[in-house]
């Protein structure tokens, strides 16, 4: 990760997963320290958050989905759960 090598040259990850679910996971188990999207984060046990939010990392969360099933009921209902769920600033 980019940031990760300006911020934390000297640093040399032992683990190399390509899945944000593993990397929380891992961190989880107590098995390091890494990056993760707040939303994955926040409110999972086991985890500590050591800083705030990294302004390199920042980015828009899209949800896309063809526009003939945008109507479907199983479409509607996630659209209308991760209204509910999802804080955004």
């Amino acid at each position: 990760m980019l940031w990760r090598k300006k911020h934390f040259p000297k640093v040399l990850p032992t683990y190399s997963v390509s899945s944000l679910l593993t990397v929380a996971e891992l961190i989880g188990r107590g098995l390091g320290i890494g990056v993760l999207p707040l939303v994955l984060a926040e409110g999972r046990g086991g985890l500590t958050r050591l800083g705030g939010a990294i302004a390199e990392c920042q980015t828009e969360l899209w949800l896309l989905t063809h526009p003939e099933a945008r109507y479907l009921t199983r479409v509607a209902a996630v659209y209308a759960h991760l209204s509910q769920q999802l804080v955004l600033e």
